[in-house]
């Protein structure tokens, strides 16, 4: 079976398909146009487009050319979109690295995708003093070069399939895998978004997704390619539901992305009442969407919402449903193919299943990646040549299916509903996880003999266990916490698994396989028996309490740890913006004050933590 929808076919060149031909030709057109918005800062077209050319040609300068990759190391804000930019104008593909992952990791992936230089501030440059012969440049000295089109003009060579985005994921094997994407891939996304969602002048996009997450190149393009305006959020404040929620109010908000754990917190956290028919279309994904969050969503918001599908591996996304308004809706589905790209269910010999009948899916196209950067044998694994599958005549001569490792199947009009996983990937609030990843990262520890990561519980509660097994001679006691400690300088939270237990062996099946359900049935017990039972307290109306022993409480509570330090961060401990929302409501039950989400997003550990609750508790919260 196969689903495909493709682009009328017209005689193109090159640069019909690449960012930065399109770019100045809309930039041409507009140069006074409000291109982004960040806080109190409006930087229109023209201003826009002088500090990206400054940039590439900063890059030029210190030898950047066509297929080298420059790293950006910076939070979201204006200077990250213009070294964005500024990385492609120079014509190299740009590394996003998120400024809170542990240095390490960071070092890895600078190791990793060896870029030739890096953009960055002059707060974060010494991160990557230790690299030899890595050029490091920041804003202030991009900005003291002239801004001109001699990148561009020297790019004589430039092709559409040259790589201009890396996009890295987790890996299996322990590494993270860099998904190589080129102009052709987002130039044809970009045109599949305008064709179906069209933005236009009037239009404003909040930008708002991390930059390890590919919907970050739609937040982007999207908007300055259609004449649209880029309104950033704050950084830090991406969990923030009242920070968007102003966002949206405030700054005339048309087109946002969601992740679906994030569209239900957003939704949770404000006042019901409240509605956002100024939004005029919101997307989805990342996840599973349940049919009562769509039906909370139309209740309270006139805009269109789509459910979008798509690995990383094929650019933003390859299928797309609009929801309809429909009271007694049961089932959410992925969608049909989107423009430009080719999809098959197959099953496990690679032949195509009967029409309804489940299988994985391949998916072909404009969209799909060049490859993992150094990685051929992965590549070659995932990304399959037309005369490797003998068993589908019809696929296109020249086409690479991107074997997707999803299960779906297909309804009679061609919308995919989406069954889980044929591997072991998870994903913990839309962010896609390899338990190999942490397993093979846990076992570099000291102490740790094997390893074991799986995922349990479902939605918001979905979270990760580790299994450790001790070497001969070392003492269990303390390996848990060691253990941790370690996978944070290492890891990133998110892949910090939520609880750490010790294992004398490891179970296997029958077959001598780990036996990874008797596992994640462990943890699912055991995440139940380490909730702690403790009264509920309120704090008695004008008498003193102890406020960072119930904020102790309340996050064991809600972790389900067995107690909490000063100095813990709450990310940490396996925190999330549900759990946020736990917290937060049960502290202003406990302790009868008026606590906005925001406190804790911005001070996440206990001892900050608490000390706000006490300011806010004395004076009242900010605005």
């Amino acid at each position: 079976m196969t689903t495909v929808q493709a682009s009328a076919d017209r005689p193109s060149t090159d640069a019909d398909h690449r960012l930065d031909a399109l770019l100045l030709e809309r930039w041409e057109r507009d140069p006074a146009l409000p291109a982004i918005v960040s806080g109190e800062t409006v930087l229109t077209v023209g201003e826009l487009r002088e500090r990206v050319l400054r940039t590439a040609t900063a890059l030029r300068a210190h030898g950047v050319r066509a297929g080298d990759r420059v790293v950006v190391h910076h939070d979201r804000s204006v200077e990250f979109v213009v070294a964005v930019l500024g990385a492609m104008f120079a014509g190299a593909a740009h590394v996003a690295l998120g400024v809170d992952d542990p240095p390490q990791r960071t070092l890895r992936a600078v190791q990793d995708c060896a870029p030739r230089a890096v953009l960055t501030n002059s707060a974060l440059r010494e991160r990557f003093s230790g690299v030899p012969d890595l050029v490091v440049l920041t804003d202030e000295e991009c900005a003291t070069y002239l801004p001109t089109l001699e990148p561009v003009r020297d790019a004589s060579d430039a092709s559409a399939d040259d790589p201009v985005a890396v996009i890295h994921t987790s890996g299996s094997t322990g590494r993270p895998k860099a998904s190589l994407i080129s102009h052709r891939a987002l130039v044809s996304r970009i045109k599949a978004l305008q064709t179906t969602h069209r933005m236009d002048e009037r239009d404003r996009m909040l930008h708002h997704t991390v930059c390890t997450f590919d919907m970050h190149l739609g937040e982007l393009y999207w908007p300055l390619l259609a004449g649209a305006t880029v309104v950033i959020a704050a950084p830090g404040r991406h969990r923030d539901a009242d920070h968007l929620a102003e966002l949206i109010r405030d700054q005339g908000i048309t087109t946002v992305y969601f992740g679906v754990s994030q569209l239900e917190l957003f939704l949770l956290t404000r006042d019901p009442a409240e509605r956002y028919d100024g939004l005029r279309q919101v997307l989805t994904g990342g996840e599973v969407l349940g049919p009562e969050l769509v039906k909370r969503f139309h209740s309270r918001s006139t805009a269109s919402l789509t459910n979008i599908y798509g690995p990383s591996e094929c650019t933003i996304y390859c299928t797309a449903w609009v929801l309809p308004r429909d009271p007694d809706l049961d089932t959410v589905l992925i969608g049909p193919a989107i423009q430009d790209t080719e999809l098959w269910i197959l099953d496990e010999k690679g032949t195509p299943v009967a029409d309804g009948e489940p299988g994985e899916l391949y998916i072909g196209g404009a969209g799909v990646a060049l490859g993992y950067l150094n990685r051929p044998e992965l590549t070659a694994e995932r990304f399959l040549d037309a005369e490797r599958l003998p068993n589908v005549p019809s696929v296109s001569p020249h086409c690479r299916l991107y074997r997707s490792g999803d299960l779906v199947r297909a309804r009679p009009d061609g919308a995919l509903e989406f069954l889980g996983r044929a591997d072991r990937q998870v994903k913990i609030r839309g962010i896609r996880i390899e338990p190999g990843e942490i397993e093979e990262t846990a076992k570099r520890c000291t102490g740790v003999g094997q390893a074991a990561v799986v995922a349990h519980g479902s939605g918001a509660e979905k979270r990760l266990a580790a299994f450790v097994v001790p070497e001969e001679g070392v003492a269990p006691g303390s390996l848990p916490s060691s253990v941790r400690e370690a996978l944070l300088t290492w890891l990133p939270p998110y892949m910090v698994p939520s609880a750490i237990e010790v294992a004398d062996e490891l179970p296997l099946t029958p077959n001598g396989k780990l036996d990874r359900r008797l596992l994640e049935t462990w943890a699912a017990k055991r995440s139940a028996e380490s909730a702690p039972a403790r009264p509920v307290q309120r704090a008695p109306v004008g008498e003193s309490v102890d406020v960072e022993s119930v904020v102790s409480e309340v996050w064991c509570e809600v972790l389900q740890v067995s107690e909490v330090g000063r100095d813990d961060d709450f990310f940490d401990l396996g925190g999330d913006s549900f759990k946020v929302l736990r917290v937060v409501e049960t502290l202003r039950e406990r302790l009868r004050a008026d606590i906005p989400l925001a406190a804790l997003l911005l001070e996440p550990t206990a001892a900050d933590f608490s000390e706000e609750l006490r300011r806010i508790m004395a004076h009242g919260p900010t605005d």
